[in-house]
């Protein structure tokens, strides 16, 4: 497996400022969490919300890290959370309607893959080593990928219903985020299962 080789570290600072993978990578991955840093501040100046959507981000960008995930997943991970987190906090949303369709795409493949390979790392996964054991990884991160997409779309529901009529709520939006992010989450599946060979 890639990234496999360093050694996980086993304090605190160690898991926060330690990400696995080739340097270039690593930087990007360093890059990212500083950006999403520093976004809690500007978010903060926008509105609550923005500011909401900020620690959200920041604490999927924190979480990443300690889950000591490849540095590129970490990287591509943080970079999708941060562009997400501030389309919607300058109702790029709203105002560019198909900026969500990639959205869901790029931000349910990448939390599929990212928990494909806790999921792998775990041994809650048969091994890749067989055709039938790499078939089950990434079935098995697509399967996961989708359900939270649909948890997601039940999310927005609860926003709209429960907090604030502004959560854009239609089906038609609903059915082509469950579709971007369902078609992200089996890409996802494939790349697990050829990244755990």
């Amino acid at each position: 497996m890639a990234d496999e080789h360093q050694p996980r570290p086993s304090t605190p600072a160690g898991v926060l400022l330690t990400v696995p993978g080739p340097r270039p990578a690593r930087v990007a991955a360093q890059a990212v969490a500083v950006a999403a840093v520093l976004g809690i501040p500007a978010a903060v100046a926008v509105d609550p919300v923005a500011a909401a959507v900020g620690l959200l981000v920041l604490g999927g960008v924190t979480l990443a890290r300690v889950l000591f995930l490849p540095a590129t997943l970490q990287a591509l991970l943080g970079a999708a959370l941060i562009a997400a987190g501030w389309a919607s906090a300058v109702g790029l949303y709203e105002t560019v309607p198909w900026v969500d369709v990639p959205a869901h795409l790029l931000v349910n493949g990448l939390i599929a893959a990212a928990l494909g390979i806790v999921l792998l790392r775990g041994g809650l996964l048969a091994g890749p080593a067989t055709r039938a054991g790499r078939a089950g990884i990434a079935l098995t991160t697509a399967s996961v990928g989708v359900a939270l997409g649909v948890l997601w779309e039940i999310a927005e529901w609860a926003g709209y219903t429960y907090v604030d009529e502004s959560v854009y709520v239609a089906y038609g939006d609903t059915i082509g985020d469950l579709t971007a992010g369902g078609l992200g989450s089996v890409v996802a599946g494939l790349l697990v299962a050829r990244w755990a060979r």
